[in-house]
């Protein structure tokens, strides 16, 4: 079986989406990424083949907005509203006609029989449709696209499914989430499950000196260090260095630790993103609510305090709260200051509630089909659709 890969220009949006491209390789599919040049280096650093159109897209720059020197986007403009959050479907939506003909002579001239894509990459759907072939949708978060937010977004692609010769705006075949029943969204449209995998990635997971209870790693993410988070992450350390008797782990890239500073004895800088490396071992994982942190601690039954900054990491938050594995912090007031950080940090590492609330998460992600389980499950579908034509 081949299939084709796309994802929007974030590496974050594809990330989730390696688990289940690894299986399909394992069980002797032939995969093709294709999208800018921000995914498929991501892809070829995973040894998988790639094609790419166009030049960078630099999602970064519709994140920060216009804000003040040194202010973060929550300190500017708070948390936004759940139609704010959902909007941002829209961006891609726009998308999707300046590479759609370049994807579409792609996959048939490389003969794809399915095109795989994440949630918010809606070429994906047209191209099924226009070649007769599956198309499955692989939602990377917990905060999958509302179904009035879809409605709008199809309304717009009518145009462009017109001119392809398609009667009516194509919706996907199958739809992936990798949100356990306890984060999952109950208003978005159903879906199969499958189970997150924490990312991982060249290097040896972190290994603690102190014994359990006290470790913590720290990752903010480098789009929130970016939109000057660094006297966030310094706070943070601050606290953890007040605790006392904690060690850290601190994701940061080079460019950004002088304006974070020394670390205290007994916390160590690393350039380590991937949760299945970083978040191993630890007690506590403080991060910004990104897809990959949210579901990667969850999946390793690690108790979380989140921090957004922006859109669906402020969701995110929420979900992990309402589990009971963890607390979010969703105010610039209460992140900037020190005492409910360390309130917030202390009640994690002692409170033996949290980690079995966190566990309790893990252990429905386990109970998951599994990313080779579902291998098998788009391979019957292909096989169907094949029969059926």
């Amino acid at each position: 079986m081949r299939v084709l890969v796309i994802s929007t220009p974030v590496d974050t949006h594809f990330l989730p989406l390696l688990p289940l491209i690894r299986a399909l390789t394992d069980a002797g599919h032939e995969i093709l990424v294709t999208g800018q040049p921000d995914v498929t280096r991501v892809a070829e650093a995973a040894g998988l083949p790639a094609v790419t159109f166009g030049e960078a897209f630099h999602s970064e720059d519709l994140r920060g907005g216009r804000r003040p020197a040194g202010l973060r986007p929550i300190e500017v403009f708070g948390r936004p509203d759940r139609q704010q959050i959902g909007g941002v479907a829209q961006v891609w939506r726009n998308h999707v006609p300046y590479f759609l003909p370049d994807y579409l002579e792609l996959a048939r001239e490389w003969g794809a029989e399915l095109v795989l894509s994440e949630h918010m990459e809606f070429a994906g759907s047209i191209i099924g449709a226009v070649l007769g072939i599956p198309n499955v949708q692989h939602r990377w978060g917990v905060h999958p696209t509302a179904p009035a937010m879809l409605n709008f977004v199809r309304l717009y692609q009518g145009p462009v499914c017109e001119r392809l010769g398609l009667d009516s705006v194509p919706v996907p075949d199958l739809l992936l989430d990798p949100a356990p029943p306890s984060l999952a969204d109950r208003e978005a449209p159903a879906a199969r499950p499958i189970r997150p995998v924490p990312h991982t990635e060249p290097g040896t997971p972190w290994t603690y000196r102190a014994p359990p209870g006290r470790r913590v790693a720290v990752a903010l993410g480098g789009h929130t260090l970016d939109l000057d988070g660094t006297g966030l992450l310094r706070r943070i350390v601050d606290v953890l260095s007040g605790i006392g008797g904690v060690e850290a782990v601190v994701s940061a890239p080079p460019r950004h630790r002088e304006a974070i500073g020394a670390l205290p004895e007994g916390m160590s800088y690393t350039e380590l993103t991937a949760p299945g490396l970083l978040f191993t071992g630890s007690d506590l994982v403080i991060h910004h609510g990104g897809a990959n942190s949210t579901l990667g601690a969850a999946a390793l039954g690690i108790p979380q305090l989140v921090l957004p900054q922006l859109g669906d990491a402020f969701v995110a938050g929420d979900r992990i709260a309402d589990a009971g594995a963890g607390l979010a912090l969703d105010s610039a007031e209460l992140q900037n200051d020190p005492g409910q950080l360390a309130k917030a940090v202390r009640a994690l590492l002692d409170d033996p509630a949290r980690r079995a609330d966190a566990d309790a998460v893990r252990a429905e992600i386990a109970r998951m089909p599994s990313p080779a389980e579902v291998a098998v499950q788009l391979e019957q579908l292909t096989t169907r659709r094949a029969v059926s034509a």
